[in-house]
């Protein structure tokens, strides 16, 4: 059914082009790349400041652990426990509700309102210092750290939504992938602000936090609001005026416009019910279900033990500053072939990625495995044979960081926006997002049981199988999304088959649904 927004789009967009002189054929390409690369760089300051909370964590450890009057966490107590997993948790959190928020208020409020705990966090962690009493100190760390969580899970999510909706097709990818790119980013300048220590202490990083997270909330004023949201919440006029101007002047955007109300019953009555009602048809479901997928593979590959091994293999191997070497090479290692990721992401193509991610993380797990087995399991250390296959863990772990960072890093987070439609959005990406951050808190609290019932050894056998498995679940289920709008992908589940998964290239208007049986038939549900 198509709504009374879509048949109105059209005349309104052809009386506006009149009125401007602009040319239905013509096209100021360079003026749209510049405002939606600034806008998504003014978005991505959220993304920075995710990284920058995992550095800030990785680097403040030992600083916490030593005993300085009241200022100590030590380590391996409930207090220390509690430092690592209240993030994560907090997130959880956060991106459960910040789905329904960004369909609430809008995709621009909502990222505002992240930014709320966020600076609450920071502040509660600058100031802990100042307290003299034991107790105190470790109740507002703990805190500061739940809050920066809670901030930092509801703007993973509601970042790449914003920005998928305001990138045009060719580009989705590329800017889609900033995200990522400047979590890392963001992660590298904590671990290096976080080297002179000492000097240095965790409370003034947490400044410099507390002023990117100031200077965020007040750019993000100056920014659009998502045309998508504008348009599929009855406000047309806004919706066009707006991605008129994202697209450029002499651009014809009435297509794009009725592609995007096109598949809307009644935009301006999208609500959680409504959402939660549409999300149990099969057309929906299923690319609900590939994108908690994607999220899977992403957090259960084995990226979230690498730190912690990336800095006990370098040690070793009896590398001179080896906390601060295995830093810079995991943290250098992801910004470098994140930007080899964004670069490539619309010209190969999202499975392409994908599957050469999968690739090099099996191979770099499965040579992890083969050196933990060789070293841990004979414990041989003659002619300097720990040395030696320490040295071949370093080159693992550097060929795995690379290989996540070129695809599964960045692309899940974009994939979570595309595959599913613009009414279950909201609902939808929050809980993928709090899927991911899940589990993200169960791998941290469950590596070191685990790693003991299967030894280390084994645990990477696991990672490097799942990474396999991945390679099966990409190439067969996930269909590619590269220059496809959000109205071609929708139809692919709306008239799912096998032929159009595996020969995702084919454009929708070559062939018909009854040129082949349908694996599911959305008119059933």
């Amino acid at each position: 059914m198509t709504s009374s927004a879509t048949l109105t789009s059209a005349p309104r967009i052809n009386n506006m082009k009149q009125s401007l002189g602009i040319n239905a054929n013509g096209g100021s390409r360079r003026s749209r790349v510049i405002l939606v690369a600034t806008f998504s760089f003014v978005a991505c300051l959220g993304a920075f400041l995710m990284g920058f909370n995992i550095g800030f964590a990785t680097q403040t450890t030992d600083e916490l652990n030593s005993a300085n009057s009241s200022a100590y966490i030590t380590s391996g107590t409930p207090e220390s426990s509690a430092f690592n997993a209240l993030f994560p948790l907090g997130a959880l959190v956060g991106g459960l509700f910040a789905g329904w928020a960004s369909d609430r208020f809008g995709r621009k409020p909502a990222i505002i309102i992240g930014t709320v705990p966020q600076l609450i966090g920071w502040v509660a962690i600058t100031v802990a210092h100042l307290w003299p009493i034991h107790r105190v100190f470790v109740s507002l760390i703990l805190v500061g750290r739940f809050f920066a969580g809670l901030g930092a899970g509801w703007n993973s999510l509601c970042i790449p939504v914003y920005i998928t909706e305001i990138s045009p097709v060719d580009k989705r990818g590329f800017f889609g992938s900033w995200n990522q790119l400047f979590v890392t980013i963001g992660l590298l300048v904590a671990l290096c602000l976080g080297i002179p220590q000492g000097s240095f202490h965790y409370y003034y990083v947490s400044v410099v936090a507390i002023g990117i997270t100031a200077i965020f909330m007040i750019t993000m004023l100056f920014i659009d609001e998502s045309p998508v949201w504008l348009l599929s919440h009855g406000r047309s006029e806004k919706g066009e005026r707006v991605l008129q101007r994202l697209r450029g002047s002499h651009v014809d955007v009435s297509k794009e416009i009725d592609e995007i109300t096109g598949n809307l019953i009644q935009p301006e009555k999208i609500s959680l019910r409504r959402s939660l009602i549409q999300l149990g048809r099969c057309s929906v479901m299923i690319p609900f279900l590939l994108s908690l997928g994607v999220m899977f593979f992403q957090q259960f590959g084995g990226i979230n033990a690498l730190a912690y091994y990336a800095s006990q293999e370098l040690q070793k191997a009896k590398v001179a500053d080896y906390r601060i070497v295995s830093s810079l090479t995991v943290g250098g290692t992801e910004v470098v072939f994140t930007v080899v990721g964004v670069l490539l992401v619309e010209r190969l193509g999202r499975k392409v990625l994908l599957i050469a991610s999968s690739v090099g993380m099996m191979v770099s797990s499965v040579m992890l495995a083969v050196d933990l087995y060789l070293v841990r399991s004979k414990d041989s250390d003659t002619n300097g044979d720990a040395e030696r296959y320490s040295a071949l863990a370093v080159t693992a772990f550097v060929v795995y960081n690379a290989a996540f960072s070129v695809g599964w890093g960045p692309l899940p987070w974009v994939m979570m926006s595309e595959l599913v439609p613009t009414s279950v959005r909201g609902v939808s990406t929050g809980v993928a997002t709090a899927f991911n951050w899940g589990s993200v808190a169960v791998i941290t609290f469950a590596v070191t049981y685990y790693q003991q019932a299967v030894m280390p050894y084994g645990m990477w056998f696991t990672f490097g199988g799942i990474c396999f498995i991945s390679i099966f679940f990409v190439a067969f289920l996930i269909p590619e999304t590269k220059g496809r709008s959000m109205e071609e992908i929708q139809q692919t589940f709306e008239t799912f088959s096998y032929r159009r998964y595996l020969f995702p290239s084919r454009r929708l208007s070559e062939t018909s649904p009854d040129d082949e049986p349908l694996l599911f038939d959305s008119k059933a549900t």
